[in-house]
């Protein structure tokens, strides 16, 4: 979020949590700060692999959890998203407010594209070589 003169503008990274949350919740899932990050970094464990198909899922590749967790406190701090009382756990899950969900509409109005997922190439670091076989 960027400050502007007492106002806050949504960012893409704070719209991309927005709106994985906002996925979660129409199918009923309420998710805790972790489950979000682990969707948006695209962690291969049994929790967040069930989510993949998430147009959000593995798009913030290079952030954090304490990133993830900052951002999230700052979307509730300003009413972009509430909590949700799960007594059973005594935990408190994300929701998005109605606040949310017009920014969302907002951004989808302006873009049409969607979130691109990133994806991470990495090179062999210790490899077999033949010497007898290059000269």
């Amino acid at each position: 979020m960027k400050k502007v003169r007492n106002l806050y503008v949504l960012e893409t990274s704070d719209l991309k949590i927005i709106e994985t949350i906002s996925l979660l919740n129409k199918d009923s899932f309420y998710p805790l700060a972790e489950g979000v990050y682990k969707i948006l970094v695209g962690l291969d464990d049994e929790e967040a692999v069930k989510f993949n198909e998430l147009p959000t899922y593995k798009t913030l590749i290079s952030y954090n959890s304490k990133k993830v967790s900052r951002l999230i406190m700052m979307l509730l701090r300003y009413h972009y998203l509430e909590r949700v009382y799960d007594p059973s756990s005594d935990k408190l899950y994300l929701k998005v407010a109605p606040k949310g969900e017009t920014e969302l509409v907002k951004y989808h109005k302006k873009h049409k594209y969607k979130f691109t997922k990133k994806e991470v190439n990495l090179e062999p670091t210790i490899v077999k070589l033949d010497l007898s076989k290059i000269k």
